[in-house]
């Protein structure tokens, strides 16, 4: 696969693609918030949700621009090869892909890995190389924590474009 890599900061980057698997209540306040942000800043998103489960969760189901898949989607080695949602969210040329994958789900990092986006951003974790900017949270592993982060750096790094 190949991609044009371009860094991205909140002051260049127009669209914005997602990943998330909110684990709580909480987490998807979190998350809400940092999209309403994003929506502020006229970024446009779109989000690609995974769920641990057989069915997504009633309060979740009506979040606006946003898809989720679920144990269901998945095949034998755990890749949603089949689904189509998956299949656009990888295809779409976003500027940015965000990775808010806490709990590293495969799915989740098979949509990272296989997206197009000009810039990759994400969680470091130990030998992988996959993103062009990692968010170390090794001090606190909390959706807060990362989506605190990510803001800080995204909107202090300059793109000299």
């Amino acid at each position: 696969m190949k991609r044009q890599k371009t860094l991205y900061d909140f002051a260049s980057a127009k669209h914005i693609g997602l990943l998330c698997a909110p684990k709580n209540e909480a987490d998807s306040v979190l998350l809400k918030d940092f999209l309403n942000r994003l929506s502020q800043k006229e970024i446009k998103y779109s989000v690609l949700g995974y769920i641990d489960k057989e069915e997504i969760p009633e309060n979740l189901l009506y979040w606006k621009n946003i898809d989720f898949i679920t144990q269901k989607d998945l095949n034998l080695f755990f890749i949603p090869d089949k689904n189509l949602v998956v299949k656009k969210f990888i295809d779409e040329p976003f500027d940015m892909v965000i990775n808010c994958n806490l709990s590293n789900y495969f799915p989740l990092e098979y949509a990272s890995q296989l997206s197009v986006a000009k810039c990759k951003v994400g969680i470091k974790r130990d030998g992988d190389s996959g993103y062009d900017l990692m968010i170390d949270i090794s001090k606190e592993r909390t959706v807060e924590y990362f989506l605190k982060n990510l803001e800080i750096y995204l909107s202090n790094l300059r793109n000299p474009k």
